[in-house]
């Protein structure tokens, strides 16, 4: 664990959006690991809880709230919820994401050029106004502090705009240049903003994936491999660190 101290995290707390699985878990347990104290937001009580448990096993600050990060009066109040337990809130991840639902084997991207509204408007909500109403709550404890880590996870589909539809690279890249917006306007404050835009990952939004999908991904990777949760959270750790140099960026992994 020594690394983890290097990077001054012990002692510290965070938020971590769309935590019960995949790359938000990840993050979660690393920063567990690290000795951060984690406050573990979610839409589904269950995963979360779980994933609260097993952060237990490694910091002595760890618990779950169901938030929709989309409801400005459910953010602002957890946020506060969180202060209130920890007395500080040092890190912010947010992590929380929506996938198109489509079956096993089937990529209908044609079929994403003719979406409803409140279908489109779905992906901004969560990627886009769920990254704007987490940072507004927390900044506010942040500025008070002097001090804050933001790390947005975003796409590589919102630097490429393919592989998706409209809508879920759009959204991904308002909340790359969100991001900038709030580094540049919060960083008199000790408030460092970045994000990270993963390729592919294995979680359970990629459940649906085939194996000749993850096989292409695999191949046009640097890696030779389909990144895993922990390969992104190990990026997000290092945007967290106390002492970092770098604001308003966005990293492009795989």
């Amino acid at each position: 664990m020594a690394q983890y101290k290097e990077y001054g995290l012990d002692g510290r707390t965070a938020i971590v959006t769309g935590a019960g699985t995949g790359i938000g878990k990840g993050c979660a347990l690393e920063l567990a690991k690290s000795g951060v104290k984690v406050a573990l937001f979610g839409r589904r009580t269950g995963p979360i809880e779980e994933v609260a448990a097993e952060c237990a096993k490694y910091t002595p600050g760890a618990f779950a709230l169901s938030v929709d990060v989309s409801d400005k009066a459910a953010v602002d109040a957890a946020v506060a919820k969180v202060f209130n337990e920890f007395g500080r809130i040092d890190i912010l991840i947010n992590n929380a994401g929506v996938e198109h639902d489509y079956q096993a084997g089937e990529v209908p991207f044609e079929a994403y050029f003719d979406m409803e509204p409140d279908e489109y408007l779905r992906f901004f909500k969560i990627h886009a106004l769920g990254h704007y109403l987490m940072m507004q709550a927390a900044v506010q404890y942040m500025k008070e502090a002097k001090y804050g880590r933001i790390v947005n996870i975003t796409s590589v589909t919102g630097v490429t705009g393919g592989y998706s539809s409209a809508a879920y690279t759009s959204s991904k890249a308002a909340a790359i240049l969100q991001t900038k917006s709030f580094a540049s306007k919060y960083g008199k404050y000790n408030i460092i903003v970045n994000s990270i835009a993963p390729g592919m990952v294995n979680t359970p939004m990629k459940r649906n994936s085939t194996p000749e999908e993850f096989e292409m991904v695999a191949k046009m990777s640097t890696f030779g491999r389909v990144s895993e949760p922990v390969d992104i959270a190990r990026v997000a750790l290092f945007l967290a660190q106390e002492n970092v140099f770098l604001t308003g960026q966005n990293i492009v992994t795989g």
